[in-house]
């Protein structure tokens, strides 16, 4: 059971305060960090990894949106979708130069995070 889901349960009980919960939900937090030379044939290949956002609530994350750019390719998990339920992406960029990804997640609850930004810079040395 989430805490969300134990804190209202409690707060029917009027219990809530005494166990530590938040009356006021926040939404989940996007980060993710970039690990260059994942494939050593291609230096144009990184992961996103998204594995430490978090939600303040201990609701799970269950989807990670990523904005990428033009002509990025998804080489996994999925190669049709920018929507994943795993934290970590591999991506294929199409020429050297930097780029800019953004990342929302979204918890089991359906709420959705800020976006997280960051820059992915290709070559890397």
């Amino acid at each position: 059971m989430s805490k969300r889901r134990l804190c209202l349960a409690l707060g029917v009980l009027g219990l809530a305060l005494l166990a530590g919960c938040a009356l006021f939900p926040q939404p989940p937090v996007a980060s993710f960090v970039v690990a260059y030379n994942v494939d050593p044939a291609d230096p144009m290949v990184v992961d996103l990894d998204a594995s430490a956002s978090s939600d303040p609530n201990e609701d799970a994350i269950t989807g990670y949106m990523w904005t990428f750019g033009d002509d990025v390719a998804i080489l996994a998990p999925l190669d049709y979708t920018k929507t994943v339920a795993v934290p970590v992406v591999r991506v294929r960029y199409p020429l050297q130069g930097s780029y800019n990804v953004q990342l929302l997640v979204t918890n089991d609850v359906g709420e959705i995070s800020s976006i997280a930004s960051g820059t992915v810079t290709l070559p890397h040395e």
